[in-house]
């Protein structure tokens, strides 16, 4: 039995697909570029906003823009946090459901710490026992230092965590860090590229990361 389980944020606890797209088109309107389609950015996250802000980006203004957009990004993203920002269907009363049976908690994300932890202690106060968003600390998720620093803190193997997420990011995450991987079919990436990605299981509905907790 798994004694605690890490969470993505973006597209695994929280759908932010509404708001992230919302302060993309709003920079590359400014900009005076084309804007993209909401489903269009489910490819271009997870890897941290610097690159998402590359990716939106015409190909022919990348160089010279990013710099610009990134910082328009980071005062739009403030303005708009909550921007039709919502728990996915079945998430808080799972997580409630997990603290009762005292497993231990914890978000990984590749979000800035400071908006990951403003948004989870929000959304989910005293729910989680760790919060790790992006910082200067450990280099962004795949690498498995975030995820095995988790680990440590919780004061248990890395065997003994399910690692939650919805990208192949996230599935390499865990797989780099020796511990099991769920995806999540809710999220930004098709279950084919979770299974690509080494998922070890990928789930439907939220109740069903319950299951998985007694195999």
């Amino acid at each position: 039995m798994y004694k605690a389980v890490i969470f993505d944020l973006d597209g695994t606890l929280l759908d932010n697909l509404p708001s992230l797209a919302y302060a993309c088109n709003t920079v590359l309107e400014a900009l005076g570029h084309p804007t993209h389609d909401q489903d269009a950015y489910r490819l271009m996250v997870g890897k941290g906003i610097s690159n998402l802000v590359w990716q939106m980006l015409p190909d022919a203004y990348r160089e010279t823009q990013h710099a610009k957009a990134l910082e328009q990004y980071h005062k739009t993203y403030d303005q708009n946090l909550y921007y039709k920002l919502a728990p996915y269907p079945g998430i808080p009363e799972l997580l409630v459901s997990l603290q009762k049976q005292d497993i231990k908690l914890a978000v990984l994300s590749n979000k800035f710490q400071e908006y990951s932890e403003e948004l989870v202690l929000s959304f989910f106060p005293g729910i989680f026992d760790c919060i790790l968003g992006a910082g200067e600390d450990y280099p962004l998720k795949p690498d498995p230092a975030s995820a095995m620093a988790i680990a440590e803190s919780l004061g248990l193997d890395n065997n003994d965590i399910l690692f939650v997420g919805d990208s192949n990011v996230d599935m390499m995450t865990a797989r780099n860090a020796g511990m099991t991987a769920c995806g999540v079919s809710w999220g930004f990436r098709s279950r084919e590229e979770l299974m690509a990605a080494g998922a070890d299981y990928i789930v439907e509905k939220a109740e069903e990361i319950l299951d998985l907790l007694v195999k």
